[in-house]
């Protein structure tokens, strides 16, 4: 069946802001008294839960930190406001190839989607710190966390796309970044291409 759609994933689909992510985390994290220091290898590894206060939860269990939700929304709250800060204080390049493949899809009327779960402000800052390079108005679909019950690994990202766009997942390709996320878009029945960032 021929391919329609063309959707990116998680943000680290078409920049790579994970480190920028991770020195906010350790920031925030210390502003909040916590003697949690995420390393790269470290936030490699935690990246493979998917969904930033679902991680903060996952190591407030594993270390008995005891941190109430109120304290995860915060602690997540100022890191995401810190990692946004960083990303408009320059502009950030896209990560290779991902202009002229939007391009290309644009130009044969292939639709272009971008199913992240991610937050609002997240969303928001990627596209600022893109510049010209980056247009909100070439996706037909732009999802984020607010739009699913079930962030990644679970289908609903796609699944909710794929109805907005009224395309089947036969007719559909999605790049991602993730093992986590690349599950979301497999569970949906779609082709998937792994990037890792």
């Amino acid at each position: 069946m021929q391919k329609t759609t063309l959707m990116f994933g998680s943000i680290g689909t078409m920049m790579e802001t994970s480190d920028i992510q991770r020195r906010a985390y350790n920031q925030a994290l210390q502003e909040a008294g916590l003697d949690w220091i995420w390393t790269r290898d470290i936030y490699a590894e935690l990246l493979n839960q998917s969904g930033g206060q679902e991680r903060l939860e996952m190591l407030s269990a594993a270390t008995n930190a005891c941190l109430s939700p109120q304290q995860i929304k915060t602690i997540h709250a100022r890191k995401t406001a810190l990692a946004c800060d960083e990303l408009l204080l320059k502009q950030q390049a896209l990560r290779p190839g991902v202009a002229e493949l939007i391009a290309w899809a644009l130009a044969r009327q292939i639709k272009l989607a971008f199913v992240t779960t991610t937050y609002q402000q997240n969303i928001d800052a990627v596209f600022a710190s893109a510049g010209h390079a980056l247009s909100k108005t070439d996706f037909l679909y732009i999802g984020s966390r607010s739009a699913v019950e079930h962030g990644k690994p679970a289908p609903d990202a796609y699944i909710t796309a794929l109805e907005h766009l009224k395309t089947t997942p036969e007719q559909a390709v999605a790049i991602e970044d993730t093992a986590a996320s690349v599950m979301s878009a497999k569970r949906a029945g779609i082709t998937t291409v792994a990037t890792p960032g």
